[in-house]
């Protein structure tokens, strides 16, 4: 089975490549998901973020507002909060690939926005990075959210220049998929890539 590394920075458009693949009938193993199940309601991260985060866990609930305060600017309750997280993800990005290899699935893909940062595109066969013209990403980044919770460009701009610089990326991709163009575009990008595996030794 070879394992497809996807990742790329906010608003590049991976959520929509993700999307493209599992149309193809890949299986995605989403982590931004994975991380939202564990911190629902009965989730697996609930009790131990409710110990080290006193208050950011009311009626069985996650008061993700109070979290981030917890956290922001504390590298030491950021790097708890990771502790916690991080192994928990793991065992289900492992789950999820048992299943996969038990499927005897030809490809799955790992959707992780941090994968390069976490050093698991050393365990792909292939990275795909999405990229898109920062114009396009710094517009859909101002559209999330509504009325006062939407962003100016500066902040836009700042959260952006705090990831890891697309070059980077680029660099350490074996793959670079670009949306912003039209959806059929980087639905045709994807088509040519998993032909290309499909066609590979």
């Amino acid at each position: 089975m070879k394992i497809i590394g996807l990742t790329g920075g906010m608003a590049a458009g991976k959520s929509t490549v993700a999307a493209l693949f599992r149309r193809a009938g890949v299986p995605v193993f989403d982590a931004d998901a994975a991380v939202r199940a564990l911190q629902a309601p009965g989730g697996k991260a609930l009790p131990e973020i409710a110990r080290l985060f006193p208050g950011t866990v009311r009626d069985g609930q996650l008061e993700r507002h109070a979290l981030r305060q917890a956290v922001v600017g504390d590298k030491l309750a950021l790097k708890q909060l990771e502790g916690v997280m991080h192994p928990l993800v793991r065992a289900e990005r492992a789950r999820f690939l048992r299943q996969c290899r038990a499927r005897k699935e030809p490809f799955c893909v790992l959707d992780i926005p941090l994968l390069m940062e976490i050093g698991e595109d050393r365990n792909c066969d292939v990275v795909v990075v999405v990229q898109a013209p920062i114009t396009t990403r710094l517009s859909r980044i101002r559209q999330r959210g509504r009325g006062a919770a939407r962003m100016t460009e500066e902040q836009a701009r700042s959260l952006l220049a705090r990831q890891m610089p697309d070059h980077e990326r680029r660099r350490r991709a074996h793959i670079v998929i670009r949306t912003g163009l039209s959806r059929g575009s980087a639905a045709r990008q994807v088509r040519a890539l998993l032909h290309r595996l499909r066609e590979a030794p």
